[in-house]
């Protein structure tokens, strides 16, 4: 049987667009408004469309500006006071004086905040740059403290820190890249390196730890393969773990007939299927429904 909507399912689509928007009137979701939900479910034409448009929208992992935020105080509160003492020789009695070290930061300072992007890619992303400034002006981090993956060998030796924000990890491979161009493993000889994605997937975990041993890994948030659309059922993988009705390849078809008429990739190079956007951007490893713009398909969220 093709891809269809459970008889138990019906209302499925209602119930999930009124959910979303009272998170849109509450502000818990923010960045986007009624009338871009209204374009981009306008997308979905069919009984068979619309429910799943209400699966990505109901398995939608979001994070706000202000969630991001909470997850910079948490990464520098519980993740990173550690490495700032023992390796930074950062002192500080309280996180009151811990702050007031970034605020007050010199180009003296042991410790730098380094963006995930730079000319290691063809086509680099913005996210990197947009998450260093978010970085920079939630935490009020003094500008001597950021440093730009070009200008890493200029750091003079009292540098004993480096510190790389980022807003996902996927597969790992990008920031494998990233390592490489940059020679991160020379600098990890002399200085402390610590990678901080605000979330992760797990196999990249798995994937950096056995690629770059000498690396830190700090990750806020960690998802798995739940938060995969086409995640299939643990009982019987062919099924699909969302309806546990529908089979995975069913739901891979649908995608890709739908994709195919209004003119989208149904995947992309980095795509891991993930259902995954923040308020700046869609990460690359998300599914290209959420952020891809033609001219017969409106994105929910910015690229």
């Amino acid at each position: 049987m093709a891809f269809h909507v459970p008889t138990d399912q019906l209302g499925f689509f209602r119930d999930v667009d009124l959910r979303f928007r009272l998170l849109l009137r509450k502000g818990i979701i923010t960045g986007i408004d009624p009338i871009r939900l209204n374009n981009w479910l306008a997308n979905f034409v069919s009984p068979e469309d619309k429910y799943l448009a209400a699966h990505l929208l109901n398995g939608l992992t979001y994070r706000s500006d202000g969630m991001v935020k909470s997850s910079f105080q948490h990464l520098m509160e519980c993740e990173l006071p550690r490495v700032l003492r023992e390796r930074g020789g950062l002192p500080f009695a309280d996180l009151e004086t811990l702050y007031e070290s970034l605020s007050n930061g010199t180009a003296k300072s042991p410790i730098r905040f380094v963006a995930v992007d730079g000319t290691f890619e063809k086509t680099p992303g913005k996210s990197g740059a947009v998450m260093i400034r978010q970085f920079k002006r939630h935490l009020n981090v003094s500008k001597a403290l950021l440093c730009r993956p070009e200008r890493l060998e200029e750091l003079p030796e009292d540098v004993k820190v480096l510190i790389f924000i980022d807003d996902l990890v996927g597969s790992g491979q990008q920031f494998e890249s990233f390592a490489s161009h940059y020679k991160l493993e020379e600098h990890a000889k002399k200085r402390c390196l610590a990678y901080c994605p605000l979330i992760a997937f797990d196999q990249g975990l798995i994937n950096l730890k056995k690629a770059l041993p000498w690396l830190q890994i700090l990750a806020v948030e960690t998802l798995d393969s739940s938060h995969q659309l086409f995640q299939g059922s643990a009982d019987s993988p062919q099924i699909w773990g969302v309806d546990k009705v529908n089979t995975v390849q069913d739901v891979r078809d649908h995608v890709a007939q739908l994709c195919t008429r209004n003119d989208i990739p149904a995947s992309t190079r980095h795509c891991l299927d993930l259902v995954v956007a923040f308020e700046h951007a869609v990460p690359n490893n998300s599914v290209p429904m959420l952020s891809i713009k033609s001219a017969r398909w409106q994105p929910l969220f910015d690229r």
